[in-house]
């Protein structure tokens, strides 16, 4: 062997170098290289810190989720909103059982078929973003539901408000009657030579339709414009509300240069006929008349076009 110091040939067994006296130190051998590992053995872990690295952790079968990849986040992750209900959906279903449950088919039936309508086509094209389909056909069931409740009720209410509707119609006819016949007398109290006014125009405000507070025979500021004017002569219809009136008589014209004569002279109108006949037969069903007797009488049929003579009148059934 050599000397580690001064490079000398020295024996094996020297433990001093016979050259410069420096001990002889001992080498340590080389180690053996390690066996091979045989197929199949776990491969040990490398000693260096650095080089230790645990291995991954992954969840178990039906344990993936996206919490257990991403524990950071509190929510999983979406790639779109959550679908909303859609208002329209919740207002046709309160509408429906409104209408079904409490009754109120005629207010709340007929709204909610149309919200659901428009509910039920709004959902359908939002492509998922909106919900509440169930509850739009739900109110659209019940709006449907309804509809015979407020067919039955407008078949019961309709007729019953045409009727009451001529009623009132025939009453205001009656009451107009009554007042003109009135008038003929105050007429006749007025200009006793005249007697009774020969047509509605002779009770009315005369041409133009105006009063200046002095009425005359010819036209004795009475009546209304609408059935006073210098039209509604003898045998004239005049219309007023629903119905139309006139006066027929047989006397002429007043005149205002006849002298002062008494009542019942040759002169004097003596008859008159007031008519009222509705103008359609929608708006009332019975005609009315009356004469100097001052009774109001009348007669079922549709509206007429000739006026009945004194004569006539009287055999109508008195009211």
């Amino acid at each position: 062997m050599f000397c580690f110091k001064c490079g000398a040939s020295m024996p094996d067994d020297s433990t001093v170098c016979p050259q410069c006296a420096a001990p002889v130190q001992g080498v340590p051998l080389p180690a053996p290289p390690p066996p091979a590992p045989q197929a199949g053995a776990p491969v040990p872990a490398s000693t260096s810190a650095w080089l230790n690295v645990p291995p991954a952790q992954y969840p178990s079968q039906g344990q993936y989720s996206p919490q257990a990849l991403y524990p950071g986040q509190s929510q999983p992750y979406s790639g779109m909103a959550q679908a909303q209900t859609d208002g329209g959906a919740i207002v046709s279903l309160v509408l429906g059982i409104s209408s079904f449950a409490l009754c109120l088919s005629f207010i709340t039936g007929i709204p909610a078929i149309i919200v659901g309508h428009i509910s039920w086509s709004k959902i359908r094209r939002s492509a998922g973003r909106l919900k509440g389909e169930g509850m739009a056909l739900a109110g659209l069931i019940l709006g449907y539901l309804s509809l015979p409740f407020i067919l039955i009720v407008a078949a019961i209410a309709i007729p019953n408000l045409m009727r009451a509707r001529m009623s009132a119609n025939e009453s205001a006819a009656m009451s107009t009657v009554r007042t003109i016949n009135t008038l003929q007398v105050t007429y006749d109290t007025m200009y006793p030579s005249q007697g009774y006014a020969p047509d509605l125009s002779a009770l009315g405000n005369g041409p133009g339709d105006t009063c200046n507070g002095t009425g005359n025979a010819e036209h004795a500021c009475l009546l209304d414009g609408v059935l006073g004017a210098a039209r509604c002569t003898s045998g004239v219809w005049c219309s007023k509300g629903a119905y139309k009136y006139t006066i027929s008589s047989n006397c002429g014209a007043p005149s205002l240069t006849a002298k002062n004569e008494q009542q019942g002279d040759e002169g004097a109108c003596k008859e008159f006929v007031i008519v009222a006949s509705p103008i359609t037969s929608t708006n009332g069903l019975h005609n009315y008349c009356s004469i100097k007797d001052a009774v109001v009488r009348s007669r079922s049929g549709g509206p007429l076009t000739v006026p009945p003579t004194v004569e006539e009148c009287a055999e109508w059934a008195p009211i």
